[in-house]
């Protein structure tokens, strides 16, 4: 099993999402990841250390996988952590923005959901913290 820095694996982790890169199968923790984008018939793990991961499945094998753990798809090619969202921006064009300064614009059917749940979210933080 691969680990990559900053990321620690979790061998009996079932729920964790499994992905395959050309050094064979690997989890990470959701916690460890930002978003994900979808490159053709492959995915692209963007973690929150800054590294990106290619993966040789397509981003609709993740999905049901994560959205357990507070990730939202708001776009074909992009789910989103929402713990690591630092800004949503519901305007003419809508964007969610992270800490490392990148920004990903949201698609118009998907709009109103992620505020609804981004809004729902920080609630939720406020109490917990």
């Amino acid at each position: 099993m691969q680990t990559f820095p900053g990321v620690t694996p979790f061998e009996n982790a079932v729920t964790l999402p499994r992905f395959q890169t050309k050094n064979g199968e690997n989890r990470i923790n959701p916690k460890h990841i930002s978003f994900l984008m979808a490159q053709g018939n492959y995915t692209i793990f963007h973690l929150a250390t800054g590294e990106q991961v290619l993966t040789s499945l397509p981003l609709g094998n993740y999905a049901p996988l994560l959205e357990w753990h507070g990730f939202v798809r708001i776009h074909k090619s992009y789910l989103v952590n929402l713990d690591c969202l630092q800004e949503c921006t519901i305007e003419r064009f809508t964007l969610v923005t992270f800490p490392n300064g990148e920004v990903i614009e949201i698609a118009r059917r998907r709009r109103s959901k992620l505020k609804e749940l981004f809004q729902i979210h920080k609630i939720i933080l406020r109490y917990i913290d």
